[in-house]
């Protein structure tokens, strides 16, 4: 039970915060570096123009899931305006009735997922965004894991089609994956959630022994999937502050 307790905490909960915290960093980084350049927030507007709805919509969705009252609302500013309102690119105002126990508990368990909410809806959205691809363009990463020459062949068979989908769904993913971060409100979110969150997996952990569950598949699994979107995020981040310095 504790070995089962540790792997949802290390490879779902761990893995989450730490490259949440990378892409953050990496990001600010950017963002201070294109703010020297006249046409600096033209690019991160660009690719803002995506990713920052989605990363609001993911505390959204959780907000209404844990039964949140939504009190306003803003998917998108532009980095320029952003920095003339404390930096935030965008938010989602609400409040939650704590009336009964129930309510109460509801409430706190909320705020560890509406803090994290980008970290899951960002990877969801690019996973069933993937799978309504061409099947030319799903198939591409197994002929790149055969050889450079059969997939410069298979980038060459492409229809004229399928090259504007394949370039909508590299926006859509650098888009999304440079806003993956989670802002300083937002860790303060989901760590006081954090506690409620650590007895859930605690009695998770408890009752898989009792009744002889075996949920370690689907624990690599997210852990895998997890590991893949953060990785595309960094490296999306990076090149982003690659960029900044030229």
């Amino acid at each position: 039970m504790i070995q089962l307790f540790f792997q949802l905490n290390f490879e779902i909960l761990f893995v989450l915060l730490l490259f949440g915290l990378v892409i953050g960093k990496t990001r600010k980084t950017a963002i201070s570096n294109f703010s020297r350049k006249s046409s600096g927030f033209l690019i991160l507007d660009f690719f803002n123009l995506v990713g920052i709805p989605v990363h609001e919509l993911g505390h959204l969705v959780f907000g209404l899931l844990f039964g949140y009252h939504i009190d306003k609302i803003c998917f998108y500013r532009t980095t320029k305006k952003s920095l003339h309102c404390g930096g935030t690119l965008g938010f989602v105002k609400m409040h939650h009735k704590k009336n009964t126990f129930f309510q109460k508990l509801q409430a706190n368990i909320g705020q560890f997922f509406i803090g994290i909410g980008p970290l899951l809806s960002g990877p969801a959205i690019i996973f069933v965004t993937a799978r309504l691809l061409p099947h030319s363009i799903r198939t591409l990463p197994n002929t790149f894991h055969m050889g450079s020459e059969i997939f410069l062949k298979s980038l060459q068979q492409l229809k004229g089609s399928d090259i504007i989908f394949l370039l909508v769904f590299l926006y859509l993913l650098i888009g999304i994956s440079l806003n993956l971060e989670l802002s300083r409100e937002d860790l303060h979110l989901a760590f006081q959630g954090l506690f409620f969150l650590e007895i859930l997996f605690f009695l998770f952990s408890a009752l898989a022994v009792l009744f002889h569950w075996n949920p370690e598949t689907g624990i690599h699994v997210l852990f895998r999937w997890n590991l893949i979107i953060s990785c595309i995020g960094i490296i999306s981040s990076l090149f982003t502050n690659l960029i900044s310095f030229l």
